[in-house]
């Protein structure tokens, strides 16, 4: 029943918007493996990389002002609090930004993070399409100024070694939060 509401929730938030709500969180989340992202070296990512122990996600953009760089900045206290624990986890910002997130400026970003942990990607325009359509992703750019700034919906995603969605949790959630789940979820399994 909560999903059906954040559903609905995201379905008015894009009305609103001009936007479209194309996903599901309970989709197969697989196809991540296929798509084409950078690495901060300028590499192509490997598609084994999504299945090598758990991974936790963010989809943002470098210049965000306020709810990328709290989510970031969690993500690197989380794993300091998780400490040895941290080590089966991967915490990953996907920039919805590839125009003005270069490989270069996403290793810099990510750098200002606590942790040390941060594997930024820059994803090619047809993959960020298809991330909206697998995770449910919102995601706009709005003419700002004389820049702009990209809406998107904020949320962090834990991901399994076989790529399956253990949990979307707020953008927002705290760093002791985030390290707990993950706590439960690899003492668990």
């Amino acid at each position: 029943m909560r999903l059906f509401y954040l559903h609905l929730a995201l379905s008015l938030m894009c009305f609103t918007m001009n936007c479209h709500y194309l996903g599901d969180a309970s989709r197969d989340k697989s196809e991540i493996s296929h798509l084409k992202f950078t690495l901060p070296n300028g590499n192509l990512l490997s598609p084994e990389f999504w299945n090598k122990g758990y991974t936790v996600l963010y989809f943002g953009f470098s210049h965000c002002p306020d709810m990328c760089p709290l989510a970031l900045t969690n993500f690197g206290r989380a794993s300091l609090i998780l400490g040895p624990l941290g080590n089966q986890v991967r915490f990953v910002f996907v920039t919805l930004d590839p125009e003005r997130d270069n490989p270069t400026l996403l290793e810099n970003y990510s750098k200002q993070f606590p942790g040390g942990k941060l594997v930024a990607l820059s994803p090619t325009n047809e993959s960020i399409l298809r991330l909206g359509e697998i995770f449910g992703l919102i995601n706009k750019k709005v003419n700002f100024g004389n820049s702009y700034t990209v809406d998107h919906s904020n949320f962090i995603y834990i991901l399994d070694e076989n790529i399956n969605q253990i949990a979307a949790l707020p953008g927002g959630t705290s760093a002791n939060v985030i390290s707990e789940q993950l706590r439960k979820i690899i003492i668990k399994n």
